[in-house]
């Protein structure tokens, strides 16, 4: 196992018209080539992170925001424009694939269609160079001409040398860590796209790497499976304390599967920390908006005061806390951001927002509402509220902010302004 160093990593690339012809379609939402095909196109830029021995990361973001071309680069199936990769005490920025001792998990499977579990798990253990099949096991020519041979031979037939045998017990082994042993006969074709994905995840655990590459692996299942499997993924991966980047748009598998979350949005890292710190404290506006479900809310507010705000709807009282970050701000529009879990229904009041509601969902569990301001009916708001709160299209009702729940965001970046006991950038 090893730690993994990205250090202010660049890509970017050249134009040429006959650029977009070769690109696969993975690759095509990150490259979103200019109108200008000779001028170069940033896809990543100053890329700085370091995934710990043994942690789960995960990459998150909107397609084509550059994370899976960064997976690539880990991977060595792009080249770098700049900067350093190095896995454990390595500079791998010149290693071919093969030699740096990672396996990857691709969005397809990639399982050979004519051989069966066995072969597919086997494949890389038998071509692999490592220390178990090269350096402690010295077969001879004719002993794997004999294996080869006999293969497919009925099993007392078989002819099994050395390092074969070591193959073997390593199928057994993944093959029981991931309940697929009686599978091991089958094919590709006979299987669900669940058992698909558990052979692939085989393929890689199989190989013991260094590193684990994965990406978007559970993008081809349904909800229910997807749900079971990156549990499963998790608990694996916490077993086999292998070091793990994990590529997904789905904001849900980041926040339930990595020790850390990497937001990404134009080829740039927006915010790396555990998952429920960017939950509770987002860096700008851009993370507050993408990770939750469903999404914040925002509303224009003027800052009359260090401690209030206000509205052509309504009018805040802020707590104590925000005075520190707030009292010498010369800056007086500010974005209000509320999650839709902090809104209830409450009485009229001036510190409460009028809404109309354009849109019931009963989940039975909770209720979104999608609603829009009485008063400006082109801003509108997502809240939700307990099951038993029964609200019908075209309802009026007032709505409460939890003020202790608040994120504030400056107009021209969107940059978050904390409270001030906590250690965030304050506004000047």
């Amino acid at each position: 196992m090893a730690q993994v160093v990205v250090e202010n990593v660049y890509k970017s690339y050249r134009g040429k018209a006959d650029r977009a012809d070769r690109v696969d379609e993975s690759k095509k939402a990150d490259i979103a080539l200019s109108k200008d095909k000779t001028q170069p196109v940033s896809v990543l830029r100053d890329i700085n992170f370091t995934v710990e021995d043994g942690e789960f990361l995960v990459l998150v973001g909107p397609s084509g925001c550059g994370k899976s071309t960064l997976l690539r680069l880990l991977a060595g199936l792009e080249e770098l424009t700049g900067g350093n990769i190095k896995i454990g005490d390595r500079l791998i920025n010149n290693l071919p694939p093969k030699a740096r001792d990672i396996a990857m998990v691709f969005q397809n499977y990639a399982l050979y269609p004519h051989l069966n579990i066995y072969d597919n798990i086997a494949f890389g253990l038998r071509r692999n160079s490592g220390a178990d099949s090269q350096e402690k096991v010295r077969s001879s020519w004719w002993e794997s001409a004999l294996t080869g041979t006999t293969r497919y031979a009925p099993r007392s037939m078989r002819y099994l040398s050395a390092k074969e045998k070591q193959v073997r017990d390593r199928v057994r082994y993944v093959a029981s860590l991931l309940q697929i042993e009686p599978l091991l006969a089958r094919l590709p074709k006979e299987l669900s796209g669940g058992q698909k994905q558990r052979v692939a995840l085989g393929r890689a655990i199989a190989r013991n790497p260094q590193v684990f590459l994965m990406d978007e692996p559970l993008s081809n299942l349904d909800a229910k499976l997807r749900t079971q499997t990156r549990a499963q993924i998790v608990q694996l991966q916490r077993q086999l304390k292998t070091t793990t980047v994990y590529v997904t748009h789905d904001q849900t598998e980041a926040m339930t599967m990595g020790d850390r979350i990497a937001v990404m949005h134009n080829g740039q890292i927006q915010q790396i920390a555990p998952p429920l710190e960017i939950y509770e404290r987002p860096a700008n506006r851009f993370v507050a908006e993408f990770i939750g479900s469903p999404a914040m809310n925002f509303l224009p507010v003027d800052l009359v005061s260090p401690l209030k705000l206000v509205s052509p709807h309504f009018t805040l009282e802020l707590p104590t806390i925000w005075a520190k970050s707030l009292e010498h701000s010369q800056v007086k529009s500010l974005i209000l951001g509320i999650r839709p879990q902090h809104l209830a229904v409450d009485a009229e009041s001036p510190s409460n927002i009028q809404i109309e509601v354009d849109l019931v969902e009963a989940l039975g569990n909770e209720t979104y509402i999608s609603a829009h301001l009485t008063a400006q009916p082109d801003t509108t708001l997502t809240v939700s509220l307990p099951p038993d709160k029964r609200l019908r299209v075209g309802d009026r009702l007032w709505l409460s902010i939890n003020t202790d729940k608040i994120h504030l965001f400056t107009v021209d970046d969107g940059r978050a302004i904390r409270e001030g006991t906590r250690s965030a950038t304050r506004l000047r």
